[in-house]
């Protein structure tokens, strides 16, 4: 059994056509280039773990667009939505890369799960969401498991994104802790770098693709960070090496200024 290789990318923001801007950033671009570093750095030939909001307004061409740049570049890609996003439009359109909630990769199990809710931009299990995790719990018995999904569970300290934070997060604990071989969590959303643990499980947040947002901030801020991803190691003895890489050469910055979006 070799090691299982990962790249996550998240919040990609894109938009219908090219030029869909955020925060001052063209997200076409910052996602063109994530996927060039990653290729640059070592990382091209890993499956790429997409966590959300990969539409700006899940409009259908963003996720044919997305669709076209991966197929294009030959990747191999599994996704779950954010709250920017529409399941069933992005099963609709991305049509190349369809909708894979539990996957076997070697000795690991992988599980994809939807922690986004209609009416709102936090996070949420429902019932039926929560019983196809303990489906997937029990498909993968025996393996460790990493577990991806849009939203964090715990509080990244920054006080108006914790507000966001999955409100029934300890139902979903509980089955983790059940299966017993859960060894982390991947998580989108918050938009920067934040490590930390659930309970007796490890959270990793990752950078978004396009911008930033400003740690420890009170209310809405965009950081001068660049784009980012995170790779990801599943090595044989159920260990988990991990890290994050920004695109200190990226030219465009955010507009630091900008008030929400």
């Amino acid at each position: 059994m070799s090691t299982v290789r990962l790249t996550q990318i998240t919040d990609l923001h894109l938009g219908a056509t090219k030029d869909e801007i955020l925060g001052g950033v063209t997200t076409y671009d910052s996602f063109l280039s994530v996927l060039r570093a990653s290729e640059t750095q070592g990382h091209g030939d890993n499956l790429l773990l997409l966590t959300g909001d990969l539409a700006s307004d899940s409009q259908p061409g963003a996720y044919r667009l997305l669709n076209k740049v991966l197929d294009d570049n030959g990747k191999k890609a599994v996704w779950l939505p954010g709250n920017h996003d529409h399941f069933k439009t992005m099963q609709d359109n991305l049509r190349d890369y369809p909708f894979t909630p539990v996957l076997i990769l070697g000795g690991w199990g992988i599980l994809l799960l939807d922690s986004s809710k209609p009416d709102g931009p936090g996070g949420h299990f429902s019932d039926e969401e929560l019983a196809r995790a303990e489906a997937g719990l029990a498909q993968l018995a025996g393996k460790p498991v990493l577990v991806a999904m849009h939203h964090s569970p715990v509080a990244v300290n920054s006080t108006w994104l914790d507000r966001q934070r999955i409100d029934n997060q300890q139902k979903l604990y509980a089955m983790l802790l059940a299966h017993g071989q859960v060894k982390a969590v991947i998580t989108g959303h918050v938009h920067q770098h934040h490590d930390s643990l659930w309970h007796d499980i490890p959270v990793y947040s990752s950078p978004s693709s396009c911008v930033q947002f400003e740690q420890y901030s009170h209310d809405f801020a965009l950081s001068d960070n660049p784009p980012g991803y995170r790779w990801i190691e599943l090595h044989e003895d159920g260990s988990v090496h991990t890290g994050v890489e920004f695109l200190q050469d990226f030219t465009q910055r955010c507009d630091v200024d900008c008030v929400g979006y």
